[in-house]
């Protein structure tokens, strides 16, 4: 049996985009509990730093943020192959390493010139 892991992406303007992965094995309440600790406010995180993907919109708007949310009722076990390559206690420890440590900042750089590369070309084919 595997975990599947469902996390929303939530732009500032309410609009969702939901992700889901399938790690190797599955969770006990304690792992689930430490996961659910690191989380920013209790509830978000950024993927990319614990080796998830991020699914978003096709465009970077002023809207856009580096944080997904995660509940706790987003672990289920499933009879499904894992579409990530990583377990149950790799992911935990990426969580415990990450915890305290978010790096919005350098997300948002990273992100920064996709959103002035799109409105470079919005404002261009306004004209």
């Amino acid at each position: 049996m595997n975990t599947k892991i469902s996390y929303l992406y939530r732009d500032a303007s309410n609009y969702k985009q939901h992700n889901e992965v399938v790690v190797f094995g599955t969770f006990t309440e304690f792992q689930i509990d430490t996961i659910m600790d690191c989380l920013e406010g209790g509830e978000y995180f950024i993927p990319k730093q614990v080796g998830l993907p991020e699914e978003r919109f096709s465009k970077w708007t002023e809207d856009d943020h580096c944080w997904f949310e995660l509940k706790r009722d987003g672990f289920e076990v499933i009879d499904m192959e894992p579409n990530v390559n990583m377990t149950s206690e790799e992911m935990v420890g990426r969580f415990m390493e990450a915890k305290g440590n978010w790096k919005e900042n350098e997300h948002d750089k990273e992100y920064a010139g996709r959103f002035e590369q799109s409105f470079i070309c919005s404002a261009g084919k306004v004209g």
